[in-house]
């Protein structure tokens, strides 16, 4: 998500500075690290982790070893199709990429969708209806005291991500 056009090479000057071994890397797939070392996943040789913000990553360790795939690609899970009919944009230049439904503007993209067509009471729904700024937060919280309307949205959201996971 930094859109860097060039790679931009900082290992080297800090493993000269510091006179110590230097590594960079993505941040899922250090998380998926750290949950190996110390987390859910500790000491097991098999891992999965993703992660969701403003993108959605993943970090894969199989047989203990990282998997980064082509390019540094291998735990890419955010640019997975999971709704290739009318998907919305992304900005890898696909359309229906998990990141564009599960992210956290991805989750408000999808509460905007299914606002159109939700007929009920729902104080996210309202907000919406009068522009207010919604944020994926305030979705999940409505969900989570009960709005029903919001609670459709992170179910639906929650199906991308059992499609991608599955």
């Amino acid at each position: 998500n930094l859109n860097w056009k060039e790679t931009q090479e900082v290992g080297s000057i800090i493993e000269k500075e510091l006179g110590i071994p230097f590594s960079i890397d993505n941040d899922a797939n250090v998380a998926a690290l750290g949950e190996r070392w110390v987390g859910a996943g500790e000491n097991n040789p098999d891992v999965v982790f993703m992660t969701l913000g403003t993108g959605v990553g993943g970090g894969i360790i199989a047989d203990g070893n990282l998997i980064h795939g082509v390019a540094g690609a291998g735990g890419e899970i955010g640019h997975m199709i999971v709704e290739p009919e009318n998907g919305f944009a992304c900005t890898c230049g696909s359309h229906g990429c998990l990141e564009t439904v599960a992210s956290a503007t991805g989750v408000v993209k999808v509460a905007r969708l299914l606002a159109e067509a939700y007929e009920g009471d729902s104080a996210i729904k309202a907000a919406i209806d009068n522009g207010d700024n919604v944020t994926s937060k305030d979705i999940f919280m409505a969900a989570e005291a009960g709005d029903s309307f919001a609670d459709s949205v992170v179910e639906k959201v929650g199906y991308y991500l059992g499609l991608a996971s599955a």
